[in-house]
């Protein structure tokens, strides 16, 4: 599959163009790049194949047709349009098995685990549901509303489980997600269907309250030990999932494998093929690191801040990040941006966010983080005014070029050598340093 991404040396200089938010950059003087790292992208499967293979062979459950017989609702919790999973692929084998068990296509609905992020579109629900659009019902979660809500029960961490009625109240539950690694919890996919998906808000909060995300384990690509993935993994199996068709999907979105089953088995068997496919090394010695978050998460700055915490396993004292995305939605998140207001002080900002945390205080709290280990940043976005990056301490800068150049004085001024590593979609990549 060709990359979005490419870096050529033309005439003894070397150029960065980016075909996703259609911008490129000369490398400046005194900057030679070590080179771009990613993960080679392939084409995708031929989806209806895959898709068949993985419900005939569930992995810890028995098939869905088998699951669906006597069942009266199916509740199928699909993702919203910032997960950009391929829904609308995975739906026709889904409930054609849910049909042939004797359910009608009024028994079985959508909900749209939207956590605590915006309802989904009309257009954007039209593309999760796709060709059944007209055929099945399709619901936004709602996590604030009490009465939409029902709690199922008590993790051992003490998070208070509600979840989305429609979905506590179906007798057959089913959840359709993407597997790749998340800033705090290890991985998407499986678990998180329920929480954060389609919990309540206070549910979710307590959840992803301060001392869980800071927690040392709650890094990407880490389940083991993760104290923010082993209570959403409690709080599934108090609702409950049925059955759950996990995907991995490449850059653009097409499905490269397909594992149902259990909520666990198959959740664990897109992780380990995750891990093969998208294990990467980075040269250690690169100290400024430029990245983009890539679709669909360049939509806003909330969600573009996630290649931050995916180069974190790499990043070291001293490091410049230069962040750019298109961010079409704006910011789309002022809790995001209260803590700073008590900047630059950084402990002024950790006390205010320990005080007053707020769900989408996250990638605040988890930028801090990075801060304070003595990582800086540069941030381009042609939709982002720069008095907020300014507040988010970052750099704002014009454009790539300018951007690089900055990088490139601050680590001269430094006294160290300049050597950029360019990292596109960190998000999408399980990320370890190795020495030159």
């Amino acid at each position: 599959m060709k990359t979005a991404y490419s870096l050529e040396n033309l005439g003894g200089r070397w150029r960065y163009r980016d075909e996703i938010e259609k911008v490129e950059a000369a490398i400046p003087p005194g900057l030679e790049p070590l080179g771009l790292f990613q993960a080679e992208e392939p084409e995708g499967g031929d989806a209806p194949a895959l898709l068949a293979s993985a419900l005939a062979a569930p992995l810890g459950a028995p098939p869905l047709r088998e699951l669906a017989r006597g069942r009266r609702r199916a509740a199928i919790i699909v993702s919203d349009a910032t997960r950009a999973v391929a829904t609308a692929q995975a739906l026709p084998p889904l409930t054609d098995e849910l049909i042939r068990a004797g359910l009608a296509w009024e028994d079985i609905f959508l909900v749209v685990a939207v956590g605590v992020h915006r309802e989904a579109t009309g257009a954007e629900l039209g593309e999760i549901a796709g060709g059944l659009r007209d055929r099945l019902g399709i619901f936004n979660h709602d996590p604030r509303d009490p009465e939409k809500l029902r709690p199922v029960g008590v993790t051992r961490r003490g998070t208070r489980v509600e979840v989305n009625r429609l979905a506590a109240e179906a007798d057959l539950r089913l959840a359709v997600g993407k597997v790749e690694p998340h800033e705090f919890a290890g991985y998407s996919g499986g678990r998180k269907s329920v929480l954060p998906g389609i919990a309540g808000e206070k549910t979710i909060l307590f959840n992803h309250r301060p001392e869980m995300i800071a927690d040392p384990l709650a890094v990407p690509g880490r389940l083991e030990g993760n104290p923010i993935h082993e209570d959403m993994l409690e709080a599934a199996r108090l609702l409950g999932l049925d059955f759950c068709l996990n995907l991995v999907q490449n850059a653009a979105g097409r499905p490269l494998a397909a594992f149902a089953g259990g909520l666990e088995e198959s959740h664990a068997a897109a992780v380990a093929y995750y891990e093969r496919r998208y294990g990467l090394e980075v040269d250690s010695t690169a100290n400024i690191l430029l990245t983009t978050p890539g679709h669909p998460l360049n939509i806003d700055l909330y969600q573009s801040m996630k290649p931050f915490f995916g180069l974190a396993p790499i990043l070291k004292p001293g490091d410049v990040v230069i962040l750019y995305s298109g961010c079409r939605e704006g910011v789309n998140s002022d809790d995001m941006l209260k803590p700073f207001e008590y900047g630059p002080n950084l402990d002024r900002i950790m006390n205010f966010l320990l005080e007053n945390y707020r769900i989408q205080m996250d990638h605040s709290l988890l930028f801090c983080k990075l801060l304070r280990k003595g990582v800086r940043a540069i941030a381009v976005s042609p939709a982002i005014p720069g008095e907020i990056f300014s507040r988010l301490l970052m750099r704002p800068a014009a454009s790539l070029e300018q951007a690089l150049e900055v990088a490139r004085d601050w680590q001269l001024a430094a006294g160290a050598i300049p050597r950029l590593g360019i990292v596109p979609a960190p998000p999408r990549l399980i990320l370890k340093s190795h020495p030159a």
